[in-house]
């Protein structure tokens, strides 16, 4: 089975390829491409679904391939909270479009206060790695807010497996129901 993914950003490649070897148990060639989000970097509330389906429609202009998968982080605004969230566009080489989002995390006050006062999340986590001497290349963004209690790989694990679910053939699967 090969499925293009639109990053190549290994720790999305590696959620992909887990998911779906467990999903479909069979042998998984995942190929990575850069392809574009058409949002901001740190989208906000529909930006990040529409970043992965922008992702996994461009991966579908490239070549042939059995699924197209687009994934984005980014955050959302409920019930006056910020949180960040993952969301995971799927379609297959048939068309059929699968989509799933993760819980959200709540924002830490510090970058929320921030960003109420106008600055942009990237550059507030900047300022904040810079601050704390982290590296300056570590886009895990719930390791950073956890002080690494729990990963973003969470998130997008439980993105793209709430997509892959509908896909799963079952007589109790209510998706494959008519």
């Amino acid at each position: 089975m090969k499925i293009i993914v639109g990053t190549n950003n290994q720790k999305k490649l590696d959620v992909v390829q887990s998911a779906f070897t467990n999903t479909y148990s069979t042998a998984v060639q995942v190929v990575g491409y850069n392809a574009k989000s058409g949002v901001p970097e740190a989208p906000h509330d529909k930006e990040t679904y529409d970043g992965a389906r922008n992702r996994a429609e461009e991966c579908q202009k490239i070549g042939q391939a059995d699924f197209y998968v687009g994934i984005e982080s980014g955050l959302v605004e409920r019930y006056g909270n910020y949180f960040e969230e993952a969301w995971a566009v799927v379609i297959s080489k048939d068309g059929i479009v699968q989509i799933g989002y993760s819980s959200g995390l709540l924002l830490p006050p510090v970058v929320v206060d921030r960003m109420k006062k106008g600055e942009k999340h990237n550059d507030i986590m900047f300022s904040i790695d810079t601050q704390l001497n982290l590296p300056d290349d570590n886009r895990d963004t719930w390791s950073r807010y956890t002080g690494g209690g729990i990963s973003r790989q969470v998130s997008l694990e439980e993105a793209l497996r709430n997509a892959l679910i509908q896909s799963v053939g079952s007589e109790n699967n209510l998706y494959s129901h008519k």
